[in-house]
C-alpha cells in the first residue's frame, strides 16, 4: 500500500496531542513542549519525505511478474527468430550463422560472453567478435 501522508498526519496529530496532554499533567514547561514538538514536526516530514519516495514491495513484484507475462521466454533459435517484427532485422538474423544465434539467446536469457565461451567450446574474444559483428550489420539498417 502506497503512503499516505494526509492519514499518518492524522495519526501523528492524535499521537502528539495525547503526548502533550500527559507533558502538561506532570508539569512540563510550554517551551519545552514547543521545541519538542518542533523537533517531532522535522522528524515527521523527515520520515514523509522518505516514505513517499520509496516504491511499496508488493508493487515490483507486480511489475516483475507483470513483465515476465508481456515478454515471451525465447529458449530456441526459432522462438528467435518467431519474434521478430521488423521484417529487415529477420533477413539480417536468417543470414547469421547458427553459432552467432546460439550466443544471442544464451546472451538474452543472462550468460556472460565467459559463460557463453565455456558452454560453447570457443574463445571469449569470438563470443564479443559475432556479437559486435551482429551489431554492426543491425547498425545499417
Amino acid at each position: 500500500m502506497a503512503y499516505n501522508k494526509a492519514r499518518e498526519e492524522y495519526r501523528w496529530k492524535l499521537w502528539k496531542k495525547h503526548e502533550e496532554d500527559i507533558l502538561r499533567k506532570l508539569g512540563m514547561d510550554e517551551d519545552a513542549i514547543l521545541k519538542l514538538r518542533e523537533s517531532d514536526w522535522e522528524d515527521f516530514n523527515a520520515d514523509r519525505r522518505f516514505q513517499e519516495h520509496q516504491t511499496p514491495v508488493d508493487y515490483m513484484e507486480s511489475l516483475l511478474e507483470e513483465k515476465k507475462e508481456q515478454e515471451p521466454e525465447i529458449q530456441k533459435v526459432d522462438d528467435l527468430l518467431n519474434s521478430i517484427g521488423d521484417e529487415r532485422l529477420l533477413h539480417i538474423l536468417l543470414e547469421t550463422d547458427k553459432k552467432t544465434l546460439q550466443i544471442i539467446i544464451m546472451k538474452m536469457v543472462g550468460y556472460t560472453p565467459k559463460e557463453i565461451s565455456r558452454y560453447m567450446n570457443i574463445p571469449e574474444q569470438t563470443v564479443y567478435t559475432k556479437l559486435r559483428r551482429l551489431r554492426e550489420k543491425i547498425k545499417k539498417i
